[in-house]
């Protein structure tokens, strides 16, 4: 039971960006982390009870409360004694059941609505192997560098409660960063372009994010621990920079680029309050040039400079260092700065320690989400000679599978560096086993086996690999980066056929882990539209999906999409063909997918049996350069009600039903009040999440969304 004494402030930029991301994907646990710990013996619930009680007590960051208005955050610390009791939950498993039950506990998400952002469970195993305790916070009141600390005060509140002290202890307050850390951020990511488009690997980001994640831990070899440490002292660099530039070249193989920003959390603590509860955590962006005709001990130099100097620079946020660099034209939900994550974990709470005089140990508990595409944590643990790298990413972007494989290719690049320390890092392999076993089997019954038979065909017509040459007279085939680097299991490149020469076929494709190349498309269809990458083939496959059309052909102009749909003779259609096929490209594609404009033909142009691309770009652009199309355009009072609604947010009066909100000035905060004022003056009963509105980010798009949905 809780009495509430409101004194109400705003929350932090850092704090609003918390939130934000669940208003991203709400009704889900995100922010959601724990203190949970295996006890090998029994304990009270009631006691326990009593000793959470204490802690919350003690700490006013424990007591900090937050409420929402459809706009905005705000926050308040609660009095000590207005917290009765924070109760903690008796639950009987088996010992078969116990994470499940554990993470499906962590993973329920806390209400912002003035309740303490702490709960906790004691999950008791059958057959007496003792108990699971399990304290889930928010992570608007803890980060994980909070652990030792919580633990620490909750062991000793349980088994001395009298004895305890709970003298008030304020919460940390962040120094704001000077003026010339702010210049030191600036100067660091001037003319980065952003790193939106995603790896050559895994699938594009989505429009539509469930944050969903999974986790997977690698133990590191000993043959790559025996190269780190060599190099440690060769280079004369820490392991963490040493680890962190095999990180960067591992991206870089896999489609990074050149220009690469990775995260890496940092405590924020001020001095004296490095053991503070609370969440005093910022990402620094580290941004690396890499050259790949460099060795790796340039790209060590390169790492070691970048990770120190921002270690000395750590109190600006990366939120608020976007806002600084970002780039006009992105218009994605993420942070366009970085993608994934670097965290060196060294030590930690992985030892024993004692519950009472019953031994115990900290259990890994994962909340089911990911906030970015890839983050690697390295565990070290000296006193064991044994490094575990613990792998979190998203399932819309990579499958467990895809993730193993990352993990084993970080490690053969370590090995692979111990004997080629002075060989360009463009020319340094990092292959697993598992991708040579592949490749081998593709070609072990020569190179038609390889080729035939890809898991998707080509889309629009185009003819199958097998087609395109006499097999007999092929040795071998690969898939290759752009700079001709062959490359491993699923990366997407060009396919290239080799005898005598080596002969680019223009189709993207990547090998597949039976040893089949798959075929994904033609190189020359691949696009970017508003950071997502994906091949018009897909926009292509939606359009045919419809019984009435025949043909479909997408073209890019200037990153505006238009489609060319050639129904099928008499199966035709009515005069609502257009609208059947802007409804379906909605429901299959993700927002930056679907045409700016459908047009319906007679029949579509081909050279030499295949679509004339050509031709219909140069029609695409008469078309867009003339204005209107002889489609109907979106005139609906809601789309009028909508411009003006984004002119009124965003002080401008040059926009119309194409301008995107975001690329026209808007930020995630004025989304979701727009949000709430779509909703006020245009009376309408759809529920729109923030999610949506990335996906559909002009007038236009946002009202054929709407009107989708009452449908």
């Amino acid at each position: 039971m809780v009495v509430q004494d409101p004194a109400r402030t705003a929350a932090t930029r850092k704090e609003t960006d918390l939130w934000l991301l669940e208003r991203l994907v709400p009704g889900s646990g995100v922010n959601n982390l724990s203190l949970t710990f295996d006890v090998a013996g029994e304990t009270d619930a009631a006691a326990l009870s009593r000793a959470l009680t204490l802690v919350v007590r003690k700490y006013d960051i424990l007591r900090t409360v937050f409420r929402t208005s459809e706009t905005d955050l705000a926050k308040e610390v609660l009095a000590a004694d207005a917290i009765t009791s924070i109760d903690v939950t008796p639950i009987d498993v088996t010992e078969d059941g116990v994470q499940a039950a554990v993470e499906a506990f962590v993973a329920e998400p806390f209400a912002l609505d003035g309740s303490p952002l702490v709960r906790a469970a004691r999950f008791r195993r059958s057959g007496g192997a003792g108990d699971v305790v399990s304290v889930a916070l928010h992570h608007l009141v803890f980060d994980a560098m909070s652990t030792v600390t919580l633990l620490g005060e909750l062991i000793s509140a349980y088994q001395a409660p009298d004895a305890y002290s709970t003298t008030p202890v304020a919460a940390v307050v962040e120094t704001e960063p000077s003026e010339e850390s702010v210049d030191f951020w600036r100067d660091q990511l001037r003319g980065f372009r952003g790193a939106d488009d995603g790896l050559w690997y895994g699938n594009p980001a989505s429009a539509t994010p469930n944050l969903a994640g999974d986790t997977l831990q690698y133990l590191l070899s000993d043959d790559a621990l025996a190269v780190v440490a060599r190099l440690q002292r060769e280079l004369r660099a820490p392991e963490a920079v040493i680890l962190l530039a095999a990180y960067y070249l591992l991206l870089a193989q896999h489609g990074a680029g050149s220009d690469i920003v990775v995260g890496s959390p940092v405590s924020v603590r001020p001095p004296g309050h490095e053991g503070a509860i609370g969440y005093h955590v910022n990402v620094l962006p580290l941004r690396v040039r890499m050259d790949p005709a460099k060795p790796f001990k340039r790209l060590v130099n390169r790492a070691r400079a970048v990770f120190l100097e921002s270690l000395g620079e750590p109190g600006v946020t990366a939120e608020s260092v976007l806002d600084e660099v970002r780039d006009g034209d992105s218009s994605s939900w993420r942070n366009s700065l970085f993608n994934h994550l670097f965290n060196y974990v060294p030590g930690g709470t992985s030892g024993t320690f004692e519950v009472a005089g019953h031994p115990a140990k900290i259990r890994g508990v994962e909340n089911g989400f990911s906030k970015f595409d890839l983050e690697f944590f390295f565990m070290p643990e000296p006193a064991a000679a044994k490094t575990t790298i613990r792998a979190v990413f998203r399932t819309q972007v990579f499958s467990p599978a895809e993730v193993t494989l990352l993990l084993a290719r970080y490690d053969a690049l370590l090995c692979a560096l111990g004997d080629q320390l002075d060989r360009p890092i463009g020319e340094v392999s990092g292959w697993s086993p598992a991708d040579h076993a592949a490749v081998l089997a593709g070609h072990r019954d020569g190179l038609p086996e390889a080729l035939l038979g890809p898991s998707v065909a080509p889309f629009s017509g185009y003819p199958k690999l097998a087609a395109k040459a006499d097999p007999s007279s092929l040795t071998r085939a690969f898939v290759a980066a752009p700079d001709g680097t062959e490359l491993p299991v699923g990366v997407r490149g060009e396919l290239c056929l080799a005898d005598d020469v080596i002969t680019r076929t223009g189709d993207v494709a990547r090998w597949l882990p039976d040893g089949r190349i798959e075929i994904l498309g033609r190189l020359d269809r691949r696009v970017t539209v508003q950071g997502l990458a994906f091949g018009l083939e897909e926009v292509d496959a939606a359009l045919l999906a419809h019984p009435a059309v025949d043909a479909a052909v997408t073209v890019a102009v200037g990153g505006v999409l238009v489609a060319f749909v050639a129904t099928a003779g008499d199966a035709g259609a009515g005069p609502d063909l257009l609208d059947q096929l802007r409804k379906q490209v909605r429901t299959d594609l993700p927002g930056p997918a679907e045409p700016a404009r459908i047009i319906v033909t007679e029949g579509l142009p081909t050279v030499n049996g295949a679509p004339d691309l050509q031709g219909l770009r140069l029609r695409a652009e008469e078309l867009l350069r003339t204005g209107p199309t002889p489609e109907p355009v979106d005139t609906t009072e809601l789309t009028r009600a909508l411009i003006a609604l984004w002119k009124q947010f965003l002080q401008r009066e040059d926009l119309d039903a194409d301008s995107g909100f975001f690329t026209s000035g808007g930020h995630s905060l004025l989304a979701v009040q727009l949000l709430q004022r779509v909703k006020r003056t245009t009376g309408i009963q759809v529920k729109i999440r923030l999610a949506d509105l990335f996906a559909h980010p002009t007038p236009e798009k946002l009202s054929a969304y709407i009107s989708s949905k009452k449908a």
